[in-house]
């Protein structure tokens, strides 16, 4: 061993065991000229393979794990204790084909032993199919190219894309390649010129997943199985041009701790079969110039707060159409209901209607008067009161009918006035009490006729008692759902808001009918 480094013996030998239970990466290796071949049990001169010396691989890199040999492979090395041969190691590989045909079964140092994994490489080439241009074939690249879909249509538009193609093996000794023992698993360094189909890099696995950049540039990744990226850092997209996403199933996007804004230089359209918002606190919607809301039905809900509707302008409001004959309904049960309004108008093209129950008011309501016990319906009013009918008005009350004036009180009648009293009718004047007409009769039995011709008040005493005793007009309340859980998409259903027929109450008696 003395003189070992400056006699080292070099060798050329097949390696016939790699299964180092060390995990050192050592090979055992059949020296020619030196480990006679064992070809029976019966020569002694041989050497078995479990005899063999291990022998270390040297690579030339470091930190990098080093390619140990394939069982059959030719390798070239020398022994550091020279011919004593007994610390081998390898310095490299001789490239060839192996032609040695599998033998029969047997174990490591056994006749005939040739493992599984060197099956494969019988008369296969040395250098790997995307630098010679061989075994078009074989891998993955017939999947890759099969599965190559076109006419794939963009998000949202009429475009369609095609997926690049997959680089095919071709005859150039100047791409560099990394494989895999099996050399299903491959990164090629293709090197051509940039005018060269060849100027490409491949990154290809066994089950046709595949990374490549193109000689233009264009970056193409297509996974066969699924994919995930995850960041711990911050990630961050730049795009110059256009970016579209078609997606066949889900999508789910959720942000854990922090807040999300969105923002768009110009539109944004969104089309759903059902559109679900949840906001847990305050949700607010600004518009630069308009809002518009078009729907079958909506309903709003404040569950804990008021609806507050404020418009720099009008308040427009329209509901039914000729064939839907929809209403205007409001219901506050529970509450006041004030309209302040500098002018109002109300017009009804049939007959209009107020009917009060007569409870008495327990509102803590200060605008516009307090009314805390008040009863009844009230029409106050600063200046004038107008009451024009076209044909009949009727007052009626069940108990005290009382009319006055602080300054003149005027009853006129076009054609007959009649004063009929149940009981005593007394006519009383401060000043002067003045009856004119061309007969004046005074308790002479004629004002009999007048008994009987009060069907007007008898008729609106009627009609006021129908109407004292009929429902309310409105006679069905809109009905808004709570907010949920945003529910998976489904089937759209009908509007939460059922309309029934209104019907007449009560109608104003005329005295004719």
């Amino acid at each position: 061993m003395s003189g070992g480094f400056n006699n080292m013996l070099h060798f050329v030998g097949v390696v016939e065991d790699n299964h180092d239970r060390t995990n050192a990466g050592r090979v055992r290796v059949r020296a020619f000229g030196i480990h006679p071949p064992r070809v029976s049990s019966d020569i002694e001169d041989n050497v078995p393979t479990q005899d063999l010396p291990w022998a270390t691989v040297l690579d030339g890199t470091y930190g990098v794990s080093p390619v140990i040999p394939s069982i059959g492979d030719w390798v070239f090395g020398f022994f550091v204790d020279g011919r004593e041969a007994q610390q081998p190691m390898i310095i490299g590989r001789l490239p060839g084909i192996h032609m040695n045909l599998p033998g029969g079964a047997g174990e490591p140092g056994e006749d005939a032993y040739l493992p599984l994994e060197s099956v494969h490489n019988y008369g296969k080439p040395e250098l790997h199919r995307y630098q010679g241009g061989e075994d078009l074939d074989k891998g993955q690249t017939l999947i890759q190219r099969a599965s190559q879909e076109s006419d794939i249509p963009q998000a949202l538009s009429e475009d369609t894309f095609d997926e690049p193609p997959v680089a095919m093996p071709e005859n150039n000794f100047n791409n560099r390649v990394f494989a895999s023992k099996s050399g299903d698993n491959f990164l090629v360094m293709g090197d051509g010129d940039e005018s060269e189909s060849s100027d490409y890099i491949l990154m290809s696995h066994s089950s046709g997943s595949v990374f490549q950049i193109d000689p233009n540039g264009t970056v193409f990744i297509k996974s066969f199985g699924d994919q995930y990226n995850t960041t711990d850092g911050v990630k961050s997209t730049y795009v110059t041009g256009s970016s579209h996403t078609n997606i066949q199933e889900d999508w789910t996007i959720k942000v854990e701790t922090g807040s999300g804004k969105v923002y768009i230089n110009g539109d944004l359209d969104i089309e759903c079969e059902n559109f679900n918002v949840t906001a847990r606190a305050n949700m607010n919607l600004h518009a630069g110039v308009k809002t518009n809301m078009s729907c079958s039905g909506l309903s709003i809900l404040a569950h804990s707060d008021d609806i507050n509707m404020v418009s720099d302008g009008s308040i427009k409001m329209n509901t039914g159409t000729e064939e839907t004959k929809g209403g205007f309904y409001v219901q506050s049960l529970f509450g006041d209901c004030h309209i302040d309004t500098y002018k109002m108008n109300l017009f009804s093209e049939t007959y209009t209607k107020i009917s009060a129950k007569g409870t008495p008011a327990e509102s803590e309501q200060l605008l516009p008067y307090a009314d805390a016990g008040h009863k009844g319906i009230e029409i106050n009013s600063p200046d004038i009161i107008h009451l024009d009918a076209g044909t009949n008005i009727s007052l009626n009350a069940g108990d005290k009918f009382a009319i006055n004036s602080g300054s003149h009180a005027t009853i006129n009648a076009g054609g007959r006035a009649d004063l009929v009293a149940g009981a005593t009718a007394n006519i009383k004047s401060g000043g002067n009490a003045n009856v004119t007409g061309a007969q004046v009769h005074l308790n002479d039995g004629n004002a009999e006729a007048a008994s009987g011709n009060y069907s007007d008040t008898e008729g609106a005493r009627g009609a006021q008692k129908d109407l004292k005793d009929a429902q309310v007009s409105v006679t069905e309340v809109a009905t808004v759902l709570a907010p949920t859980e945003i529910p998976p998409s489904r089937a759209p259903r009908d509007p939460v808001v059922e309309r029934q027929p209104t019907f007449i109450t009560s109608t104003m008696a005329t005295g004719d009918d």
